[in-house]
């Protein structure tokens, strides 16, 4: 009897494109904040209107990402699976814009993590003869 190695069964694929979708969701939501930093620059301009297409355009590719990923991963993993965006934008956003990370905040990223871990990660059905 063949055996299958848990590498094989999982679907690397399918999760890349997932991970993916979450990258391009944070780098789009990121560069929407970037764009719209700058209060001095009129809301019309060429330049303003080129950075709102770059962050939309990356944050539908996150979209589309999304969608080819449904098709073969479970939405009740694939969507607790996104709440990595806090943790993504959390990060970003210190890095970008100086945003302050309070010890509240990393203890709200360490809950969304440890909840989502909750959720993803298979439990062994239980076998009762």
């Amino acid at each position: 009897m063949k055996s299958i190695s848990p590498i094989s069964s999982f679907k690397i694929i399918p999760y890349t494109i997932l991970f993916i979708s979450i990258l391009f969701s944070i780098s789009g939501q990121l560069l929407m904040k970037h764009t719209m930093s700058h209060p001095n620059e009129g809301l019309l301009t060429w330049e303003f209107i080129q950075k709102l297409a770059l962050a939309i355009t990356v944050y539908c590719l996150g979209v589309v990402n999304w969608i080819l990923a449904l098709r073969t991963v479970k939405l009740s993993i694939a969507y607790p699976l996104t709440s990595l965006n806090y943790v993504g934008i959390l990060f970003g956003s210190y890095y970008f814009f100086n945003e302050e990370i309070t010890l509240t905040r990393i203890a709200g990223v360490i809950t969304i993590f440890l909840g989502v871990l909750l959720v993803v990660i298979p439990l062994k059905k239980s076998t009762s003869n």
